[in-house]
């Protein structure tokens, strides 16, 4: 079978994978939701935010080198292992060293437990990580999507049975460590490793040389994705974090599908193919495609039905979370493009680029958030956001151009005509039918039905043959006929 084919049957594996997660957690984020307090909600992000700031695993990029060294061995599994679960322990260290220091600074005698309980999880998962890039670098995306979604559907049910007996915010806790425990235990029965004595420390030294390059960006990426959780649970309170959280939370799930499927197939694909520019940018400009035919409408249709979705789905008293979804779902459309391009830099060897990019955003954020909270509040965070977000998008793809060809008036034109057509229709649905003033269930079928339809109708009309070549592409990859490039 060949690199295409594998691809292209992996992409299918965990997009019908992914579909059933965001089924399962489009689900249990409404049942939690109808069941636990803002409070709730907000305390765990604030906690969440505190334990990725002094979580060391996930800042070195260990996962981004293992990947990138070709082929697996022995001594690189055991290596990777060994400096997973050597980090992991540091980070318990560091969180029970700070957990005191927040309680004095005046946040909730909460807090520390639930960090230390975090990183308790930290430990367990570390000890999947590499059993599960094992599989997925040599894109066996079968048998490591059957025990990512088992396990997320068990822990689901564990979580809501729990919030359901009034466990509170300890469900969610039980979320999170039931899932990374199944999953450990079931990634490490699929993938068949044997542990042998073979950790290298000259390998070891290369793996965080390879991290250190990927650690700015990934200090970076954790204050641009949680920096705003800390600054609306410390300005504004842990029940309006609870609001933010929540729309956070509902506004990452149209791209987040996509997103999935990118940083699973696209990293290990782009590595493969990383010393050919010829088929990298065609595997590139695949990758894009499908992000802005497929993210792009799902989120615009979001934005339209924002408050009716709110209300439908969570009920009134979720109401304020309503107008902060429109401005962050407009911010979640952004994310899939950066996830892809730092797919891209790392299976390139390129860190470095995805840390500049990063370390801009966070500073815009911190630059502009923090006043901008002080003054407008959780409106001024979600703003602040935004921006930061379209300053990496600029630098990103400035960056890109010099990896793979890439014609940005093809790759963004067309998706842009679709959304303006798609937010015209939705205007003009509420002048012309009157959808303002219908009921909010049938408003929300018919607004996010026809901006859909209109995205897609403009798309056919300007990327009819583009479209007819790339589906005869996946077509053939997919059923193992003979395609040129990959």
């Amino acid at each position: 079978m060949s690199l295409g084919q594998r691809a292209v049957r992996g992409t299918v594996i965990v997009l019908a994978s992914s579909y059933t997660n965001m089924a399962v957690g489009f689900l249990t984020t409404i049942l939690l939701t109808r069941l636990l307090s803002p409070d709730d909600f907000g305390l765990m992000a604030l906690a969440t935010f505190f334990f990725s700031l002094l979580d060391l695993r996930n800042k070195m990029g260990l996962d981004f080198a293992f990947v990138h060294r070709q082929p697996t061995t022995d001594e690189l599994v055991a290596t990777h292992l060994g400096l997973q679960c050597a980090l992991s322990l540091g980070t318990v260290v560091l969180v029970l060293a700070a957990s005191p220091l927040l309680v004095m600074a005046g946040y909730s005698p909460r807090l520390p437990w639930i960090m230390a309980t975090l990183a308790g999880i930290g430990l367990i998962e570390a000890a999947g990580t590499t059993p599960r890039l094992v599989l997925e670098k040599e894109l066996a995306f079968a048998r490591s999507t059957v025990v990512i979604t088992g396990s997320l559907i068990a822990a689901n049910a564990l979580a809501v049975f729990l919030a359901w007996r009034g466990a509170g915010l300890v469900s969610l806790l039980v979320q999170s460590g039931a899932n990374i425990l199944f999953s450990t235990l079931g990634l490490w029965y699929m993938s068949r490793l044997r542990l042998r004595r073979a950790f290298r420390r000259q390998l070891a030294g290369w793996m965080l040389r390879f991290g250190l390059a990927v650690a700015v960006g990934s200090v970076a990426a954790v204050v641009l994705l949680q920096y705003d959780y800390f600054l609306v649970g410390t300005f504004v309170g842990a029940t309006a974090l609870g609001y933010y959280e929540r729309a956070y939370k509902i506004a990452v799930w149209p791209t987040g599908l996509v997103t999935h499927v990118v940083s699973r197939t696209a990293f290990p694909t782009y590595a493969k193919v990383q010393d050919d520019r010829g088929r990298l940018s065609q595997a590139f400009n695949m990758t894009l495609w499908l992000i802005t035919m497929a993210a792009l409408p799902i989120a615009m249709a979001m934005f339209v039905t924002a408050p009716d979705f709110v209300r439908v789905l969570f009920g009134e008293r979720w109401l304020p979370s309503a107008q902060l979804l429109r401005l962050l779902v407009a911010v979640a459309m952004l994310r899939p493009l950066l996830d892809d391009t730092g797919a891209l830099f790392n299976a390139v060897g390129q860190p470095r680029r995805i840390s500049t990019v990063l370390v801009v955003q966070a500073v815009t954020l911190v630059l502009l958030g923090t006043p901008m909270t002080w003054r407008w509040g959780v409106m001024g965070t979600a703003v602040a956001v935004g921006i930061a977000f379209l300053a990496g998008i600029i630098l990103d793809y400035w960056y890109v151009r010099q990896v793979v060809g890439l014609s940005l008036t093809q790759a963004f034109g067309v998706p842009a005509l679709g959304l303006a057509a798609g937010l015209f229709v939705w205007w003009g649905g509420r002048q012309f039918l009157g959808t303002a003033g219908w009921p909010p269930l049938a408003r929300l079928i018919v607004e996010g039905g026809m901006s859909l339809a209109a995205f897609y109708v403009v798309a056919g009309m300007l990327q009819r043959e583009l479209i007819r070549e790339r589906l005869r592409l996946v077509w053939s990859l997919l059923w193992g006929r003979t395609a040129k490039g990959l």
